[in-house]
Formats: structure tokens, sequence, C-alpha cells
């Protein structure tokens, strides 16, 4: 599944995450990881650049995209926010089903 759903990701114009569309049922669904909740789930330094955003991103894609299908499996019109909540959801659902990797801080 993985990277294959990406169809691209960028920062936004005012520097604030990413934001990222995936192929979904039903269509593309657009999906925006805030730099806050890189800052709080990933411990990215705050301020870092652009280019480093995306390099966490990216270091973490297969997460994301799980996260996003799981959030939002059929397209929309909206950009869906991934939060710091659903991030943590996710890791503690992979820790009990025994495949969790632990990349996620507590909120």
């Amino acid at each position: 599944m993985g990277s294959s759903r990406l169809v691209w990701a960028a920062n936004p114009h005012n520097g604030d995450g990413v934001v990222f569309q995936v192929r979904v049922l039903k269509g593309l669904q657009r999906f925006h990881v805030s730099r806050h909740t890189l800052e709080k789930a990933l411990g990215l330094a705050p301020q870092v650049s652009d280019a480093r955003q995306l390099e966490v991103f990216f270091k973490h894609l297969t997460s994301f995209i799980d996260i996003a299908l799981r959030k939002r499996p059929l397209a929309a019109n909206d950009t869906a926010p991934i939060f710091v909540d659903d991030m943590v959801e996710y890791e503690s659902v992979r820790s009990e089903a025994g495949t969790g990797s632990g990349n996620f801080a507590a909120a």
C-alpha cells in the first residue's frame, strides 16, 4: 500500500507543516499535518525549515498514509487535518497488535 497511494506532498505557503494527497476510495483526498503536530508527536524542533518538515514526513510516510486512510477512507472535498491524537491512537493500536514502533510521543 504505502507510498504508491501518495500523489504529492508539499509545505503550505505559510510553512505550517505538510499537506499531502493520497488515493482513497472514490478519488483523491488531501490531508494536513501541522507543524505543531510534527513537533509534539515526532519531536520536531520549533522553527525548522520547510525541507526538514518534509524530511520528517517522508521518514514516517507509511504511518502517515495509514493514519490518513483510517481517518478518511472515502474522498471528500475538504482537507482533513491529522492531529497528535490521531498519531498517538495509531501507535497505540499498532503496539497492541505487536507491530508498533514507538515513533510517536504522547501529547
